[in-house]
């Protein structure tokens, strides 16, 4: 699933952090199994209104396994459209790391296979196939199972804010990740893994795991910089202007707000349990001051939600304020009005009757008298308003 978020420059930024380096190339293959059908949801939006929701089908998208081999002194890397292409050393016992990362969860075929050879249990097959599951840790006698959503700016394309699942395998010295397209969020750390640098090529699977998911929550800070920009947009409209439109995209972020709490907020019980040790014995104790950084920033991203909810709550209770006296400054004008023209009236209506003894209509210059009193009173009523400032 999907969606977009587009903005100005923004001054509300309740955190910076250095995102890693993205690269451009996206790879793909062609697979021959029948895919099964797929929901992809994209929140669209121009730069003058925030999401709305948009579902398409993609389920045409090509399968690939990218399998990654190594430790401290090797590294070995392929590209397959196949499992059965997969070199059986990446399946037997090893001191190497094995990453495959899969691209495309939408033929069933490829997952079953990936799930016989490396003994997937059948409710995470389930799991992976159905793209709209929510955020949980599944901790399995031997492994762990991680479902997540992938929140990216697809800035070289469409603009837009991709909303894709993603889950992660962690078995022992291999980790299966499975993505519902090919994309290039992760060259940063496949450029590390190639290039051995820093400590991933020396460390067990599960700090890969954690720079993955930490590569997540950067783009999830990033996706929350471009929202933190609109919502300085809607404010600044409020000031200028009192639009329909605009109550209706405060009403939209706050929708999209609330998505995307319900989607990351569950991340901060997964890494607290993540770092107990009697959960699992995968996760290395060297790795949990890492898992603490990590749950720093899930929580500097859930607060900057929080944040931003409140201010587009604030922001309806504004503009319903604003709407508010503009419906007081039309009520107030047709008092005015009406206030003058009922002495103005009560007069007109007084000589408007029909009785035959009335002296005043004998008067020669009695019709330029009653227009001058009328007009003197209008005038003398019309001070009194501005006195009083009411106009």
């Amino acid at each position: 699933m999907a969606k977009v978020f587009s903005g100005s420059r923004t001054k509300f930024m309740p955190f910076r952090r250095t995102k890693p380096g993205i690269g451009a190339e996206n790879r793909t293959a062609t697979g021959k199994n029948q895919p099964s059908s797929r929901r992809l949801t994209i929140i669209g939006a121009p730069v003058h209104s925030s999401g709305t929701l948009v579902h398409i089908s993609d389920p045409s998208s090509p399968v690939q396994l990218n399998v990654f081999t190594y430790d401290g002194d090797t590294f070995t890397e392929g590209k397959y459209k196949k499992v059965d292409e997969i070199p059986v050393s990446s399946t037997a016992p090893t001191t190497q790391m094995t990453w495959i990362d899969v691209d495309g969860v939408h033929y069933q075929d490829v997952i079953s296979q990936l799930a016989d050879r490396y003994d997937i249990h059948s409710l995470v097959q389930t799991d992976i196939k159905t793209t709209e599951q929510r955020t949980k840790l599944d901790v399995l006698d031997d492994s762990l199972f991680l479902v997540c959503k992938l929140i990216f700016r697809d800035v070289a394309h469409t603009g837009h804010t991709i909303i894709e699942q993603m889950s992660f395998y962690l078995k022992e010295n291999i980790l299966i990740t499975f993505q519902e397209t090919p994309k290039d969020l992760f060259d940063s750390i496949k450029n590390r893994i190639r290039q051995g640098k820093g400590r991933i090529r020396k460390s067990k699977v599960d700090y890969l795991f954690y720079s993955l998911v930490d590569v997540i929550v950067d783009h999830y800070m990033d996706v929350l910089d471009t929202m933190g920009s609109k919502v300085e947009a809607i404010d600044n409209q409020l000031m200028k202007t009192l639009k329909r439109d605009t109550l209706e995209s405060i009403y939209d972020m706050k929708r999209d707000m609330l998505y995307l709490r319900s989607v990351i907020s569950p991340l901060k019980e997964i890494i607290i349990k993540l770092q107990k040790e009697e959960e699992t014995l995968i996760m290395q104790e060297s790795t949990n001051i890492y898992l603490k950084d990590l749950f720093d920033h899930v929580v500097q991203v859930n607060d900057s939600i929080d944040t931003y909810r409140e201010m587009l709550a604030s922001f309806i209770d504004f503009y319903m304020m604003l709407n508010s006296n503009a419906m007081n400054e039309v009520v107030k004008t047709l008092t005015i009005i009406s206030t003058i023209f009922i002495p103005l009236t009560f007069i007109s209506g007084l000589y408007g009757m029909n009785f035959e003894n009335m002296p005043e209509l004998k008067y020669e210059y009695g019709y330029y008298i009653v227009l001058s009193v009328m007009a003197t009173l209008a005038i003398f009523m019309l001070g009194c308003f501005k006195h009083k400032h009411w106009f």
